[in-house]
């Protein structure tokens, strides 16, 4: 289950790659895809070359997802709903 996070607290500044997999419950190799694609905003490397990533870029990425599936689920009911599978004379399984 994905971990809640505060990303405007002192010690929600940044995050390992790690972390971003268990907020967003997704692998970690997909992190490291989305921060080389740019989706999670600027990343910094430490000195040992780790990535860390703004937890407020990781939870506007966060937000936009989940409204896009939002969307995207109000889209699927209303096909649904169009096609009658609502209706009162759909049979029961």
């Amino acid at each position: 289950m994905p971990r809640d996070f505060d990303a405007t607290s002192p010690e929600g500044g940044m995050l390992s790659i790690e972390e971003i997999a268990d907020i967003l419950n997704v692998s970690r190799r997909l992190v490291v895809t989305l921060a080389d694609a740019g989706k999670l905003g600027a990343v910094e490397r430490t000195e040992d070359g780790q990535r860390r990533i703004p937890a407020a870029a990781v939870e506007t990425y966060r937000s936009e997802q989940r409204a896009k599936a939002r969307d995207a689920l109000d889209e699927l009911g209303a096909i649904s709903q169009g096609a009658g599978l609502y209706g009162s004379d759909v049979k029961k399984v």
